[in-house]
């Protein structure tokens, strides 16, 4: 019992390291920082093939693509400003090269498509993303490291008011964070606020 709550203590205090600390930690030998590293950015890298429409699958494989490569990079990755633009930018490349696979392997596949047909292979070549784009997924993200900063209860009401996949009632959100189903509306306003001002420094 003692171990296993001395393993999640130590996961969480990496949870709340800086990247630069984190890279620091995996290049010492830290499983764990290496797990806190991969939760944080995941949803980051498994947006961009959603984007691009390309299959549950071929999304797994980028996944763990960008995972290697960014094991294989991380002592050229110490300054953790440039980890986000990274990703994207590797990420990007990953489906690009997995479009073009596809166009080789599946050569009629890529003619007379008609609008409503599968766009997953509608990735530009080797261009670079737009900057609105760019601007998009390094926002979500600064959002994403926002909520991850706040306090644990508001931290978890948040997540589970705005990115809980299956819609929760108030009375299960409750449950789970400890509260009086009264209190929801109030502590998501204070939390929100919390939010706010952490965003406000980094936006």
């Amino acid at each position: 019992m003692e171990a296993d709550q001395t393993r999640t203590d130590m996961n969480d205090d990496f949870a709340r390291r800086e990247d630069r600390e984190l890279v620091a930690a995996c290049l010492e030998g830290h499983h764990q920082a290496w797990e806190a590293l991969i939760t944080r950015y995941q949803r980051l890298i498994y947006s961009i093939p959603v984007k691009a429409r390309l299959s549950p699958d071929d999304s797994a494989d980028i996944f763990q693509s960008v995972c290697l490569k960014l094991l294989e990079s991380l002592s050229a990755l110490r300054d953790h400003e440039k980890i986000v633009s990274w990703l994207i930018t590797t990420t990007t490349r990953e489906c690009w090269r997995v479009a073009n696979r596809q166009r080789r392997d599946n050569p009629s596949d890529s003619h007379g498509r008609d609008e409503d047909s599968d766009h997953s292979l509608e990735i530009p070549d080797r261009v670079p993303l737009a900057d609105e784009q760019l601007q998009e997924l390094q926002q979500q993200q600064i959002v994403r490291d926002s909520i991850a900063a706040l306090p644990e209860r508001c931290s978890k009401l948040i997540r589970m008011l705005f990115y809980q996949k299956d819609e929760l009632s108030y009375a299960d959100i409750a449950s789970r964070i400890k509260i009086p189903v009264s209190s929801i509306g109030p502590t998501r306003a204070r939390c929100l606020e919390k939010l706010k001002k952490i965003l406000a420094d980094k936006l």
